[in-house]
């Protein structure tokens, strides 16, 4: 296979190669290739302009990132465009600008392509192309069209392997922090470089366990789903050791029915997939499979000349079949409260804010299986409005105790989901104190037993803080240290206040809120709520 040869390298302020110093400083558009300082044959870097400094050698930090993790944890995949992001910070420096190159076997080799990023850290990239090794070969290179002002900045390239891959690549980035001097004199110069591999390719043909497809609960083991359900197949070899991939869309908003070249099918239909694993494959059963026995199989390389199928796993199909979700297996908690606080003990799940039910209160439960909705609604397709059941019949059970149809509130899709169902209930009086299990009957088929009810009438004080919990508005807790009692409070427009009462102290901030005096930090988050990230 001849690849044309790559070398992207994302160039910075200096441009050495424009002439005098004071002319580069003013008007640089990228530094030339092959100066990343990698460890590639003839590579240069841009010390042998910006004079002064030993390459690292400032305060400066240089990050080279895939998403949110360093570039040394990503494992590419052959033809899958990714972006790198180069992020530098240095207090030092007024303008900034970066160089990075990717390339495979002799340090000349290219492989694949490059572009600018889509987000504004790469719409100012500019791909070109240079000199690289003894024959003067030709590799192509990205650098930034003008440098950034100020003491930080990130700039973003996007590179897409070859369909084949190219086996272990050689990433190296190399950013000025310019000090604005009018000259190439004191500036720092920060070069990084990282080899990423190729993701492990499954070489095995892909099988599902024997009573490896369940309903998505997974505690409950139901080996019966219904059309539109989320089901569970367990297994091996569905995708590369160590991967991962979640939902996408597809262009009608939708669940997409491919996930990274896998597929499954229910009694030949294709289904939407939720989440990919190794050994895992999450899926939404088609609205059009039929009711009655079932076969279920896992596509490798699906819809490319190297499809390999599973074996097809046997799997019930009927008209309903409810199970709910837990949010903990220990104590089995399955319900929460209208400002999404867990149904549960005080305390009870470390970092969550939790409390019981009491009488009146108005409480939810999610699963899936519950049938079909009025109206409709098609495989993949996201409830965007309330779609309440089918059922004719629908009797939740709290211990022995059946609700009264003034009691249940909604009973259907969960919004913004797809294959989710909720089930949302008045707690009646008659309920008494204890622990009760929960369960529903829908047209004659009941839940399976696991879910918990936590009743109390006595009314819970704050929970204690704990690091990482998350305090939503309109919540708060204690805490106590060296015998003194402190309350972390957010109030309902999400501003957040600290009381010590034997200290007289009152401390409240709404966007920030600065506790180093006692030894604690906390963190507020988007949706109004605060992360209490240290305490005391």
């Amino acid at each position: 296979m001849n690849w044309k040869r790559i070398a992207f390298v994302a160039g910075w302020m200096a441009g050495c190669a424009l002439g005098t110093a004071t002319h580069a400083s003013a008007n640089s558009n990228g530094a030339p290739a092959l100066t990343s300082g990698g460890p590639f044959p003839g590579e240069n870097n841009c010390t042998m302009c910006h004079t002064g400094s030993e390459v690292n050698s400032g305060s400066g930090t240089l990050q080279l990132l895939v998403g949110d993790s360093p570039a040394s944890e990503y494992a590419y995949a052959a033809g899958e465009t990714v972006s790198f992001l180069v992020r530098f910070s240095d207090t030092n420096a007024v303008r900034v600008g970066f160089q990075l190159t990717v390339r495979s076997g002799d340090g000349c080799g290219q492989p694949g392509t490059l572009a600018a990023g889509t987000t504004d850290a790469g719409s100012s990239i500019q791909i070109g192309e240079g000199p690289c090794g003894p024959a003067s070969t030709t590799v192509e290179w990205a650098t930034q069209r003008r440098p950034r002002t100020g003491s930080s900045a990130e700039f973003e390239v996007a590179w897409t392997p070859p369909a084949d891959g190219a086996g272990p690549v050689t990433v190296a980035v190399a950013v000025n922090g310019a000090n604005g001097n009018l000259s190439t004199s004191g500036d720092q110069i920060y070069t990084q470089h990282t080899t990423i591999q190729p993701a492990a390719t499954p070489s095995a043909t892909p099988a599902i366990s024997e009573g490896g497809v369940i309903l998505a609960d997974l505690f409950s083991q139901t080996a019966t789903g219904t059309p539109n359900a989320i089901a569970v197949a367990q297994g091996s070899d569905f995708a590369a050791s160590g991967t991962e991939s979640h939902a996408l869309l597809d262009d009608s908003g939708r669940v997409g029915t491919v996930l990274d070249e896998a597929c499954v099918e229910v009694n030949q239909h294709r289904a939407p997939i939720f989440h990919l694993l190794p050994g895992q494959v999450n899926f939404q059963i088609p609205s059009n499979t039929g009711l009655g026995a079932a076969t279920v199989q896992f596509i490798r390389g699906c819809g490319t000349s190297e499809e390999v199928r599973s074996n097809a796993a046997p799997f019930q199909i009927a008209a309903v079949q409810p199970v709910f979700f837990l949010f903990s297996e220990d104590p089995p908690t399955a319900a929460l409260h209208s400002d999404s606080s867990i149904v549960a003990e005080v305390d009870a799940l470390p970092g969550r804010v939790s409390r019981p039910a009491k009488g009146g209160d108005i409480v939810t439960f999610f699963g899936t299986g519950f049938g079909p909705v009025i109206p409709p609604l098609a495989s993949g397709e996201l409830a965007v409005q309330p779609r309440a059941l089918a059922a004719e019949s629908v009797r939740p059970m709290i211990g022995e105790i059946e609700l009264p149809g003034s009691d249940i509130f909604y009973a259907g899709a969960a919004p913004s989901f797809a294959g989710l169902y909720q089930l949302s209930v008045r707690i009646p009086e008659t309920v008494p104190d204890g622990t009760h299990a929960f369960s529903v009957m829908l047209d004659g088929v009941q839940s399976p037993a696991g879910p918990q009810l936590i009743v109390s009438s006595v009314e819970p004080g704050p929970p204690v803080c704990a690091v990482d919990m998350v305090v939503m508005p309109g919540e708060s807790c204690t805490t106590t240290s060296s015998g003194i009692d402190a309350t972390f409070t957010v109030d309902e427009d999400g501003q957040a206040c600290v009381s010590v009462p034997t200290l007289n102290v009152n401390l409240c901030g709404e966007d920030s809120l600065d506790l180093t005096l006692f030894g604690a930090s906390v963190s507020k988050n988007e949706d109004g709520s605060w992360t209490i990230v240290q305490l005391p």
